[in-house]
């Protein structure tokens, strides 16, 4: 199997080299690929993405936060079938879009987030109906800049992103672990999970 990994907003793919030498010592194949998260270009980063394929193997593709939601606009966009691209694995991504955006937009920093917001960070109606397994990994370490912006501790999130935004109907399975949201990418919880469910079509409970 190959795994495709996406990083999230104001990353580079870089970032995900620990993830993928973990899943490289599980005899995947990796690669990640980098794109520009605030200027979001549609046919750059799919042609990316068609282009990391292999056409011998099955392929699994990853996503953190945004990166999930670049995977599913791909997979609505190419319509690839299950023999192709057989699992996908999001984490701490909000499927449906991300509340504290919305509250970035009201302090009116907006601009920070680029085009990020249009191409799927905006709240949005949506249910999975692509054929391909979605498992869903979420953290709930709240450690980060939601706290501050939000003021809404009382509700269960990784610092960024709350476990309900990372769930959406129709999804396969869902899992949490007490990580924030960008550790989430270096734990060995994520890969373990990651095969678990690309071998059994379930992850670890």
């Amino acid at each position: 199997m190959k795994v495709i990994i996406l990083h999230g907003l104001y990353m580079h793919s870089i970032v995900m080299q620990p993830l993928s030498h973990k899943l490289r010592q599980m005899g995947f194949n990796t690669q990640t690929i980098t794109y520009n998260t605030v200027a979001i270009d549609d046919n750059a980063v799919f042609s990316k993405l068609d282009d990391a394929l292999s056409s011998s193997k099955t392929n699994i593709l990853v996503g953190h936060s945004l990166g999930g939601i670049i995977i599913k606009r791909y997979l609505a966009s190419r319509k690839p079938t299950i023999q192709s691209i057989s699992h996908i694995v999001t984490i701490g991504t909000p499927i449906k879009g991300a509340s504290i955006v919305g509250r970035i937009k009201q302090l009116g920093f907006a601009s920070i987030l680029g085009n990020s917001p249009q191409h799927g960070l905006d709240l949005h109606e949506d249910r999975w109906e692509f054929p391909q397994r979605l498992g869903c990994i979420a953290g709930t370490l709240p450690i980060g800049a939601r706290a501050l912006l939000m003021m809404d501790r009382s509700i269960q999130s990784d610092g960024t992103v709350t476990v309900e935004e990372t769930m959406i109907d129709g999804m396969t399975d869902h899992i949490l672990t007490p990580r924030s949201h960008t550790s989430l990418i270096y734990s060995t919880f994520v890969p373990k999970q990651i095969h678990h469910f690309t071998q059994y079509h379930t992850f670890e409970h």
